[in-house]
């Protein structure tokens, strides 16, 4: 889900604004076809649409590679971009075109492989470097020649860039200059502004600040207010053919477009792009929708009994903000994220707010609202320390009361106490895993994962059945020894590292530990599979993510119920009384009675408040739920009577409600936005009586 997943629409319609004058249109060029990426199309998904669109294996593509460096001691003419298409895409007649002399970019001789081209692929790097050396030259000139023949241009990064009229972070002294010393660029997309690598490097404010030039920084010679911005996702690009777009690429990448027309003084910062999902098309002259593409979400809409989703991915403040997690999803598990770098939203998020005075980890009661917490890599102690104490108290709460955790790298480190011998507890760290952990010190590195036979992993994946997971990349994770778990309580080996005459090797690379059957189960990863989507170092994921939610804490039991006596639910969070706290969105509450003597008729009464919908069930012996009830009452309403002849010992009653909120992910800002009847995020209240006796 890179997460991603979705940017909604944010109110905007599909309705364009009234046809630009001719010289104030963003317009694609007349013939021929524009690629335009958004960088690190890792899946060469982009590429190949590129490919395909100038003829196929034996298309004449030239590569110009002078974005890629200012060195000139850089091969130029063996960069990687002309490997993979030789090498791997087994493309025949390729042709790396450089040079940084405007003298010779300007002689008939260097263009010459232009005049039969096919197509022109412009790589990454820093888009002024092709400013500087091409344009005004012959060699730009025959650029748009290959165009005027119907041919392709396409380039990824700097090579998307370029593309545009105004040259986005066109400055030789760095990139994050959006008003450089270069300013102007191909313009193959006419009166268009293009930036890259948007979402991954929270650039989607940007544009937004060079299309309103606060401070008149922008060239004279461009007509700022004419400018339509395109932000551009990694591994997403768009196909322009005159003056139509569409987006390609991976199936959760976004662009973003920017129109000034629509903006108003009170617009918000968010508001300022529309989102064009995979298969978006749109018309870049009438700046109109034409076809909003569909957003990506979580593959399933599973949830287990007792909680609202599966999983909660967090990706905040100094962490990687992951916006998908491929095992979750290989597995078909409903999960829910936090992926930026707003300390406030963060805060509002776990810690609460006056909509949600609990938070999203957590119901009303304080019990954990996920089965499982998962965090990504980044800075343990930074992240930690901007969840402030409360944040970290909400995951403690979580995880003691029955949640379950699950990190790598960073997410592992912050579980524990401390580092290596540090004899205090490390202010930032959420403790819950008691010990201390070691550092690695092996940055960058592909190490090999032993699975132990006795590996409680082994119950959900045999790993090619050598029990061997090869080349997980690693950068200073950690790791725990063999003396240090030999003196560990609860701590089990799930994988070791495979690295000989190193200090790490036979030390836990992933280890379990669980210290009650009421608090959850705690999964630390000291490496990186969890970005992968296929093969063993997936299973590994998915494997770790199964044992961690099943060891999720066994329901707590809030009260016996007293035969005749009504039971009130209708306590708030900020009131302190959990076992008195209404009830939250799919959540369960517990009770139990105990029927001695003979067999007796019961009824259950079940009074809710107006608006929302409950359930009861019955059970013997054990917690009651909707799969394993032995009685129930089930249409959707706020008020319930369940009457069953009843045998002698112990019975629980549950109460499910079934209410809960509609949730939407927005792409860009990384979180989930909460619509529909968000009252049940503070509880719904009930009143639950038993009355029994033949």
């Amino acid at each position: 889900m890179r997460i991603i997943a979705a940017i909604l629409c944010l109110g905007f319609g599909t309705t364009g604004r009234a046809a630009a004058m001719p010289d104030e249109a963003t317009t694609g060029p007349p013939k021929g076809t524009l690629v335009i990426v958004g960088g690190n199309d890792k899946d060469r998904l982009c590429f190949k649409e590129f490919v395909k669109l100038a003829g196929g294996k034996k298309a004449r593509i030239v590569i110009v590679t002078t974005a890629s460096s200012s060195s000139k001691d850089f091969d130029y003419v063996n960069h990687s971009q002309v490997k993979t298409a030789r090498e791997t895409l087994g493309l025949t007649q390729i042709t790396a075109l450089h040079t940084h002399d405007r003298a010779k970019a300007d002689t008939k001789k260097f263009v010459e492989p232009l005049h039969k081209a096919d197509a022109v692929w412009f790589t990454g790097g820093r888009q002024w470097r092709l400013a500087e050396a091409y344009a005004g030259t012959r060699t730009e000139k025959t650029f748009n020649e290959v165009l005027a023949r119907g041919g392709v241009i396409g380039g990824s990064s700097a090579g998307a860039t370029i593309q545009g009229t105004y040259l986005m972070r066109g400055d030789t002294n760095g990139s994050s200059i959006l008003f450089g010393n270069h300013q102007h660029g191909f313009g193959f997309l006419h009166n268009a502004a293009i930036d890259q690598h948007v979402i991954p490097r929270f650039r989607h404010l940007d544009l937004t600040k060079v299309l309103t030039d606060p401070e008149g920084k922008m060239d004279k010679t461009h007509n700022r207010e004419a400018l339509l911005g395109i932000g551009i996702d990694e591994g997403t690009g768009i196909v322009v053919r005159q003056n139509e777009c569409e987006v390609i690429g991976k199936p959760t990448g976004v662009v973003l477009i920017y129109d000034p027309t629509r903006w108003k003084a009170d617009t918000k910062p968010h508001a300022h792009y529309q989102p064009l999902w995979h298969g978006a098309r749109y018309d870049l002259k009438q700046r109109k929708i034409l076809n909003p593409g569909k957003p990506p979400l979580p593959k399933s809409a599973h949830r287990e009994e007792g909680f609202y989703k599966d999983i909660f991915m967090d990706g905040g403040v100094n962490l990687s903000s992951r916006r998908n997690l491929p095992a979750a999803e290989s597995l078909g598990l409903s999960y829910e994220l936090y992926a930026g770098r707003n300390p406030d939203k963060q805060r509002e998020l776990i810690i609460g707010n006056e909509q949600d005075e609990n938070g999203v980890l957590l119901y009303p009661d304080g019990q954990p609202r996920f089965r499982l917490i998962y965090v990504n890599g980044g800075g343990a102690t930074a992240h930690g320390k901007s969840l402030e104490s409360p944040g970290r108290k909400v995951f403690r709460q979580f995880f003691n009361n029955g949640g379950s955790y699950s990190g790598s790298c960073a997410g592992s480190f912050l579980s524990g106490r401390n580092t290596n011998k540090s004899a205090s507890r490390r202010l930032g760290y959420l403790h819950i895993f008691p010990y201390n952990t070691l550092t690695t010190g092996i940055k960058k590195t592909r190490i090999g994962h032993v699975i132990p036979h006795n590996s409680p992993l082994l119950k959900y994946r045999d790993f090619g059945g050598d029990y061997y997971v090869p080349e997980i990349y690693h950068n200073n994770g950690n790791w725990l020894s063999l003396d240090m778990l030999k003196k560990m309580k609860h701590v089990k080996v799930l994988a070791s590292y495979d690295l000989p005459k190193n200090k790490v090797h036979e030390g836990a690379a992933i280890w379990a530990y669980k210290k009650d059957k009421e608090a959850g189960r705690i999964i630390n990863i000291g490496s990186h599979p969890e970005g992968t989507t296929s093969g063993e170092r997936l299973e590994l994921t998915e494997a770790c993510f199964r044992y961690a939610i099943d060891g999720v804490g066994t329901p707590t039991v809030k009260a016996r119920l007293k035969n005749g006596v009504p039971r009130h639910m209708n306590k708030r969070t900020s009131e302190g009384d959990p076992v008195h706290t209404r009830i939250g969105d799919l959540q369960y509450h517990h009770f139990d009675f105990e029927v001695s003597g003979e067999s007796t008729d019961a009824l259950i009464e079940l009074k809710g408040e107006k608006g929302f919908d409950f359930r009861l069930y019955l059970k013997k012996g054990e917690p009651a739920f909707r799969s394993n009830a032995d009685h129930a009452a089930t249409k959707p309403e706020s008020t319930k009577n369940l009457k069953a002849k009843l045998t002698p010992g112990r019975w629980l009653v549950s109460v499910e409600c079934t209410t809960t909120v509609k949730a939407t992910l927005d792409g860009c800002r990384g979180f989930f936005n909460y619509s529909g009847k968000t009252a049940i995020l503070n509880g719904a209240a009930y009143q639950i009586k038993l009355t029994t006796g033949n």
